[in-house]
């Protein structure tokens, strides 16, 4: 009883209100269960009316867009980010109000952005002004915990946003450039005479059109979203993502001068209907596994290639050698 009834020693005393300052500055991110996921769907639900237009819009763009057509797949991968990181939920949390004030910060730049896109008739504002509202939704509900959980998630979206028209056209008229000097280079080696005039390969009875369509803008998109989702995947070092990811116009550019190539050897050695049918179709859809492939065979080239020695030994790959130390040199 005398236990019970003894002073707080100084030590707890001064624990103690340590500890409610800590607790007073955020709410717990768990708060009260049916109550906690009662606000997350409600904030779903919200999003989900908001946003229905523009999701509409982006759908439509995706199926009439060849360009585009990977838009579908994108938020499936995007949710896909985020069950494979559910172990940082497990993590208990509170809701600091600098996460609530960055997420109201975010959801602020979300609404200005649809502004801007409505009256000055930006029409892809809008629809990207979910990716800064989704952000911020997140921070306000679950803090800084869910923030880093979601954050790969929500910036992956990007790439079910088509690109502004004068982009895409600044980048397909240097992209037409480079795949028909490069083809008309391969099929020169090949032994097939070929001539560039313009974007138009000539061959001996026929004439290949390297058109806006046929640039290689698609592959650059599609390679772009595949490399920075494998950057998200793979547990490897920083630098081999960063290779990896700006590796994606050169894997781009090389799988459509592949497919004018097999176009020209077509053209020369069988039909022009055969010709025109691998141009159009069958080659579009052979060049996704193919680059697909050579990503693959770069990612285990820079894995093979770099050789990490353990600390204090030197691997130059033809067994381990203890380094020199100053006096034994001499």
């Amino acid at each position: 009883m005398n236990k019970l009834l003894r002073p707080l020693s100084k030590d707890s005393r001064a624990r103690q209100p340590a500890k409610q300052n800590q607790e007073s500055r955020g709410i717990p991110a768990a708060m009260r269960g049916s109550a906690f996921i009662s606000l997350a769907v409600g904030v779903a639900m919200i999003l989900v009316w908001s946003y229905v237009g523009s999701i509409l819009m982006l759908s439509e763009r995706w199926l009439t867009e060849p360009d585009y057509s990977h838009g579908f797949v994108v938020p499936l991968f995007s949710i896909y980010l985020l069950w494979r990181r559910r172990d940082l939920l497990r993590q208990t949390s509170t809701i600091t109000w600098s996460a609530v004030l960055t997420g109201c910060g975010l959801i602020l730049a979300a609404g200005v952005m649809r502004w801007i896109g409505i009256y000055q008739q930006f029409d892809l504002l809008e629809p990207a002004s979910l990716i800064p509202c989704l952000m911020g939704a997140f921070l306000i509900i679950g803090g800084w915990s869910w923030g880093k959980w979601s954050w790969p998630a929500v910036c992956f979206l990007v790439f079910m946003i088509p690109l502004p028209g004068f982009i895409s056209g600044l980048l397909s008229q240097p992209l037409q450039r480079i795949g028909t000097i490069v083809s008309t280079f391969s099929l020169q080696t090949l032994g097939i005479p070929a001539i560039a005039r313009g974007n138009v390969i000539y061959l001996t009875e026929a004439r290949i059109g390297v058109v806006e369509a046929c640039s290689g803008l698609r592959m650059l998109n599609v390679f772009f979203a595949i490399t920075i989702a494998a950057s998200f995947i793979l547990n490897r070092p920083n630098w081999e993502k960063a290779v990896l990811i700006l590796s994606a116009p050169l894997i781009g550019v090389v799988t459509n001068v592949m497919r004018i190539t097999i176009t020209g050897v077509a053209h020369e050695f069988f039909s022009r209907e055969l010709a025109d049918h691998l141009f159009h179709d069958l080659a579009g859809l052979l060049m996704m596994p193919i680059a697909v492939a050579l990503l693959v065979l770069e990612a285990w080239l820079l894995k093979s290639l770099w050789l990490e020695g353990k600390a204090g030994r030197v691997n130059l790959g033809l067994g381990e050698r203890k380094r020199l130390k100053t006096g034994d040199a001499t």
